[in-house]
Formats: C-alpha cells, structure tokens, sequence
C-alpha cells in the first residue's frame, strides 16, 4: 500500500492582489510560512516513508515525530509568474495560469517531461512490496497518483486533495 499525506495547511496572511514580482517572492517564501498542524492518525503498518524535501513537507513529518527519508524528487512543480507586470492580478489567478503555462509547456521553471522524469525515478526506486508513506505538496500529489493509478494502484482519492490527511492507494 502507498499512503499519502500532504504537507500540513500553510498560514498565509499575506495579501490577494500581487504583481508579477510580488507573485515571485511570495512563492519564493511560501516555504517559509507556519503551517496548521491538525492531528493525523497514521497506519501502524508503515515500513518507509519519503518526505520532499521542501520545509513545509519536512516540518509536517517533524510534527507527526516521523522517521522519514528526504527525497528531492518529491518537491512541488516549481512556479513563477506567467508574465512581467506591475498590474495587480488575484493570487489564484497567478497560480491557475502558471499552472496552465506548465501544462503547455510555456516558459516555467520546469516542463511537463522533467515533472514526468522526476517521478519515473522516484516510482522507479520504490519497493512496491513495502508500505510505504509519501509527504508532498498538492500539484505534485496528483500528478503522482495519475501515474501510479496508470500502473495498477486504485485508491479514492478526491480531485483536491486536502492537507494533513492521509489517502490510501492500493496494488
């Protein structure tokens, strides 16, 4: 079985409305924000568990008292702004297009085939007979469990996965 849990709630009190550079630097602290820790009820059966290496995700094992692995395969799809503007845009609509730029494969930080790489590799190392607990970040979760679901994993997964729960796939 894999579990999945993503990172706990980011407390993000910053403001809605960004320009591009703005946009830019709040992803950049993003990481660095305080989360909002809620209790979780682990499966005992756990043999590993791999967390990414961003500070949200590190700081969510470190809350549940985890003995975990970093791995730097498992980070969030890297985003910036879709364009340079001193116009002020809401942060969703930030975040939806530079979504859809990643999706189009139009001037992000890393393109669909290097997200699809990173997580050949990491299904790749994995021991599929152990199970196994992964700590990540929303975009990269789906786009995981897609992949896994395509080699035979089946689990009830909600399309919005939602922070410090665990979900469960199973072979």
């Amino acid at each position: 079985m894999i579990y999945f849990l993503r990172h706990f709630k980011v407390k993000d009190n910053s403001k809605s409305w960004l320009n591009s550079e703005e946009f830019n630097q709040w992803v950049k602290s993003y990481d660095t924000f305080e989360l909002e820790y809620n209790s979780v009820v682990l499966p005992k059966n756990i043999d590993k568990i791999y967390v990414s290496s961003q500070n949200r995700a590190i700081k969510s094992a470190d809350f549940l008292n985890l003995n975990y692995k970093i791995n730097d395969l498992l980070v969030e799809v890297p985003i910036k702004s879709f364009i340079y503007t001193k116009f002020k845009l809401p942060k969703w609509l930030w975040l939806f297009v530079g979504r859809l730029a990643w999706f189009f494969n139009l001037k992000q930080l890393e393109t669909k085939e290097e997200t699809n790489e990173r997580i050949e590799n990491f299904i790749q190392n994995l021991d599929m007979n152990s199970n196994i607990l992964i700590i990540s970040h929303g975009f990269f979760m789906i786009l995981l469990l897609k992949k896994l679901k395509k080699i035979g994993y089946r689990g009830d997964i909600p399309r919005r996965i939602g922070n410090g729960k665990v979900y469960i796939l199973e072979k």
